[in-house]
């Protein structure tokens, strides 16, 4: 497939999920997410090139009041409950450009913001949470650690029971046909605190983010199917720990205009817990993204430095550092914080 037509295809989808809300004016707002981007990658491991990636995010609101609540003073509650999709596309510089076992996320999931009291003027404050449980997968049905061979098999068994602390993980990893599945189910716990410019919106955000997930067999954390083996459990390890920090600035480059221009920083840290060996506990990720016409679109335009485990499916095994440019969409655009 020529590949500037995959990357437009990717980018005209990526742009249509993302932005619906855009033409809805954010009817559809979600505190509490990772936020959809396409971006070019360096190369992260010596054992693949990569060169684009594509995180559209697609998320079905059953119940969705933030937009409405978060500017009346009187609400101190705001929730979501919807289906969120996160699909994970990475493109490789290979012969024909694949994508090798791109991941599909699903999960169902609720968010909650509370306002707090604040006897400063001009500000707000929330704390929040967000439960969400699914599964992840890549699609494949090949053995994980050798190639040509069904996933469950005898072959595979003993591949795995031959896996010491000692095994390079990402030498002996089938990137091509390798079956990926987890059930997992995640909570983060969110803290925002606001001052607001004349108009109502935030002018500085300081937000903190802690979060957990954990890697389980049960579907939806409790319904017993045969999706996900202990072997791969023992590997990838059952527990994660999330912590994030970011702030934003909104500002006018005319004084004239009724646009805001916003500029983000955001750091993130991932520790994985009981992993194998060979897997780097951490995953560190900064980035900065100016947002050019911030109150009429959530388009930014995205920088990242990234260290640490890859979070590409069964990738996880590779470790590295890696740049990162693109576009990106927030899923929590400006919005009037007080009425």
């Amino acid at each position: 497939m020529n590949l500037k037509f995959l990357l437009i295809q990717l980018f005209v989808f990526t742009s249509v999920v993302t932005c619906r809300a855009q033409f809805e004016k954010y009817s559809h707002i979600y505190p509490i997410s990772e936020d959809p981007n396409v971006r070019w990658l360096s190369n992260y491991s010596s054992y693949e090139k990569t060169q684009f990636e594509a995180n559209p995010i697609i998320k079905f609101s059953f119940y969705n009041n933030f937009a409405k609540r978060l500017a009346d003073t009187t609400k101190l509650h705001s929730m979501a409950q919807y289906l969120d999709f996160r699909p994970q596309f990475r493109l490789y510089k290979e012969e024909s450009q694949p994508i090798k076992t791109p991941s599909y996320r699903i999960f169902l999931g609720t968010q909650h913001l509370f306002r707090l009291k604040t006897k400063k003027a001009n500000t707000t404050q929330f704390i929040g949470f967000a439960y969400q449980t699914g599964h992840h997968s890549n699609g494949q049905s090949k053995c994980s650690f050798a190639d040509g061979k069904f996933d469950g098999g005898k072959y595979c068994d003993s591949i795995y029971a031959s896996i010491t602390d000692q095994t390079d993980l990402s030498a002996l990893l089938n990137r091509e046909t390798g079956n990926y599945s987890m059930n997992l189910t995640e909570l983060t716990i969110n803290y925002r605190f606001n001052k607001l410019n004349a108009d109502n919106y935030a002018k500085h955000t300081h937000s903190v983010s802690l979060g957990y997930v954990i890697n389980h067999k049960g579907m939806l954390g409790f319904i017993d199917v045969d999706l996900v083996s202990a072997a791969d459990l023992d590997i990838i390890g059952r527990h994660r720990i999330h912590v994030a920090y970011d702030y934003q600035l909104a500002f006018r480059f005319s004084k004239k205009s009724k646009i805001y221009q916003r500029i983000r920083l955001k750091q993130q840290v991932e520790a994985v817990l009981g992993a194998h060996p060979h897997i780097n506990p951490l995953r560190l990720e900064t980035s900065a993204t100016f947002y050019p016409a911030s109150t009429v679109s959530a388009l930014g335009i995205s920088f990242s430095y990234i260290y640490g485990h890859d979070n590409y499916n069964y990738r996880i095994v590779d470790s590295g550092s890696q740049l990162a440019i693109g576009l990106t969409w927030d899923m929590f655009p400006p919005v009037k914080l007080t009425n």
